[in-house]
């Protein structure tokens, strides 16, 4: 599975503020639910189930990125959510750097196989420097988008 299989234009977003881990996590659940067409009920059960991923874990793999994801009852595809921070915040990376890029993953209960294998290809995008530094320099929704799945492509 690509990002282009996940990611679409209107789930690309420069500039989201929030100055926690919490807060961040918060805004990128209610961020995806009003793309999807989903409710505040279902906004707030996205980002419980962020939360609780958090606590396993924390999803920050260093050098500024995170990819936060989760499991949902009730969807039927994988939706992938790309951002970029107005300014880094603390994620509990294990470099302990503080993250400005994430790709949020949210996928179907019944969709692992799919899960695992875009979280590794997201991973892959994410460790090149000259990706992250890309993607970084981006200025609007649009060009983030676009950047990213270039970079899928490039591979």
């Amino acid at each position: 599975m690509k990002i282009s299989d996940v990611l679409i234009p209107e789930l690309a977003m420069c500039d989201l503020n929030g100055y926690s881990k919490k807060k961040v996590l918060e805004n990128i659940a209610q961020f995806i639910t009003k793309k999807l067409g989903a409710d505040q009920e279902q906004a707030f059960a996205l980002f419980r189930s962020m939360l609780a991923r958090e606590r396993l874990g924390s999803t920050g793999i260093g050098k500024g990125v995170a990819i936060p994801h989760c499991k949902v009852m009730g969807l039927k595809e994988v939706h992938g959510c790309l951002i970029k921070l107005n300014f880094s915040i603390d994620f509990d990376a294990f470099d302990e750097q503080p993250v400005d890029l994430i790709f949020a993953l949210v996928v179907p209960h019944e969709k692992n196989g799919e899960h695992l294998e875009t979280l590794s290809k997201i991973a892959q995008m994410f460790h090149k420097e000259s990706s992250r530094r890309q993607l970084r320099e981006c200025n609007n929704n649009r060009q983030l988008f676009d950047t990213a799945i270039l970079l899928d492509q490039t591979g």
